[in-house]
């Protein structure tokens, strides 16, 4: 096997993946002949410390890809050279949507997180998506953060965003959204905003936010015993992490907050806890001490825990359609 080892690392390639990808180079190269033998499954799996079923499913993979033939009872062999394309184009493209799905796995995205991904970047590539404005409302900034990177993977999207509060507040405030093409606001708003501005009715979208599941497992393995802190930009996003706590058990009342604008005394903060809850795509390093107080808070077991919320998928769905409706009534006149 010319030295093959299999990579074990953290973040490394799927087992199969590794023996299926060091196969197909060797044959592309003309390393391996056609009809030549492949080591039988059992006899490879033992020299390179794996399963027989890993080989197993590397030696399917390649026999789909037509690039070795199996024999029962004989063995698999390298295939015979082929005047046609080795695969279809359907068979190359479900193949490389294989390859695609794996290696987002391999860095820990949800299947929800993928379906997330294909859908707004397809979206993105609709040749008329050109300078669409998308207006976020909520009432905490850490969600609208959240909302605003979920939809930073659609090109040519300007979204601003605004709490909820300060445009309802505000005498101008159905001014300010008019010359947007969709306003999205989360379902515990929709309500107050559209009784506030009925105006807006026909560009007013709800969507339902949840936390991711990588969210919800991380605070399921938190106990009452641990000493628990939550580092917040907002009292409402305290609260929200403050209920999900509650449903293990949690009680609120042994959690300590820290809010953005105390951040300064992050180092005193830690140094006591187990666990730390933030807003995901926030950063603690803010300068050296704070970085110090964190690699001293993680060397001694302590948890940084990112709480991370989503579009769910009907309301994604949702906002596609409207996408595609504005596309289908043409350019717009702002």
């Amino acid at each position: 096997m010319d030295g093959f080892k299999l990579e074990k690392f953290p973040g490394a390639k799927p087992a199969y993946q590794q023996i299926m990808e060091f196969f197909e180079k060797q044959i592309k190269s003309g390393r391996m002949k056609p009809g030549q033998k492949l080591p039988a499954e059992r006899d490879l799996a033992g020299d390179l410390h794996t399963a027989r079923g890993t080989v197993k499913k590397a030696y399917e993979e390649l026999v789909r890809r037509r690039l070795i033939e199996a024999a029962p009872g004989r063995g698999s062999f390298v295939a015979p050279e082929r005047t046609s394309p080795a695969e279809s184009r359907k068979d190359k493209a479900l193949r490389l949507i294989d390859e695609l799905i794996d290696e987002l796995a391999r860095l820990k995205f949800s299947a929800h997180d993928i379906r997330i991904f294909f859908d707004l970047r397809l979206l993105g590539r609709e040749d008329d998506l050109q300078n669409l404005n998308v207006a976020a409302v909520d009432c905490n900034p850490e969600t609208l953060s959240i909302i605003e990177r979920q939809f930073q993977i659609i090109p040519r999207v300007n979204m601003a965003k605004f709490l909820v509060d300060d445009l309802l507040e505000d005498p101008q405030g159905a001014e300010r959204l008019q010359n947007f093409d969709l306003v999205l606001t989360t379902t515990t708003h929709f309500g107050e905003v559209l009784e506030r501005f009925p105006g807006l009715k026909a560009k007013l979208v709800q969507v339902a936010m949840a936390p991711t599941r990588n969210s919800i497992i991380a605070l399921a393995r938190l106990t009452p015993s641990q000493k628990i802190g939550v580092v917040c930009e907002s009292r409402r996003f305290l609260e929200i992490v403050l209920d999900h706590l509650k449903a293990f058990d949690v009680p609120g009342s042994a959690v300590a907050p820290l809010f953005w604008s105390e951040l300064d005394r992050l180092g005193a903060f830690i140094a006591g806890l187990d666990a730390v809850i933030i807003p995901a795509g926030y950063s603690l390093q803010r300068d050296r001490e704070h970085l110090a107080a964190l690699q001293e808070f993680t060397e001694r077991g302590g948890t940084i825990i990112p709480f991370d919320y989503q579009i769910e998928r009907g309301s994604l769905l949702n906002v596609e359609e409207r996408l595609r409706t504005l596309l289908d009534e043409g350019p717009r006149s702002l």
